[in-house]
């Protein structure tokens, strides 16, 4: 199974609920310079990093009609595989939402697929192991609601002290 069951999806499931997860999980390879998710796009899975390195590219500017955003208009996070991570997964919840973020390989990458429909067969037929999963999920998506907090509060008092100088 190797390094991906240290995933932070997997956390506190035992190898056998890692291994029935996996028998759901696609392979899939991108290229160095591919795109794995365009911001805004749809899309119905999510993915596990299982080996190289990818970008996560933001938009800090909302989208106005005509507008052509830059290098300074955008958040870039580097990820390896050595950080364990996933990402994607409000698509499993509902395909109609807009992705966040874009997604590049930045080396060759190889990543394990999930898809809604597979998500869904998970929950239904080992509930043990799917609400393992919603509270990975839950988890990530609280850090990540704290950092953005955390930063939207950096932004507001760097402008509210810009006002007074």
């Amino acid at each position: 199974m190797g390094p991906i069951k240290e995933n932070t999806l997997f956390a506190n499931l035992d190898d056998s609920q890692i291994e029935y997860v996996l028998k759901f999980a696609a392979e899939v390879r991108f290229r160095s310079g591919e795109t794995i998710i365009k911001e805004h796009s749809t899309g119905n899975s999510m993915y596990l990093l299982k080996k190289g390195e990818i970008s996560i590219e933001k938009d800090l500017i909302p989208l106005i009609e005509g507008y052509q955003s830059g290098p300074d208009d955008k958040k870039i996070i580097r990820i390896s595989d050595d950080q364990n991570v996933f990402f994607g997964e409000m698509s499993l919840f509902d395909p109609a939402l807009k992705r966040t973020a874009t997604i590049k390989a930045l080396r060759d990458v190889e990543l394990l697929e999930l898809k809604d429909t597979d998500f869904e067969d998970i929950l239904k037929n080992r509930q043990d192991i799917g609400v393992i999963i919603l509270k990975n999920i839950a988890l990530k998506l609280s850090r990540t609601l704290e950092n953005s907090n955390i930063e939207l509060s950096k932004m507001i008092t760097a402008f509210t002290l810009s006002l007074k100088l």
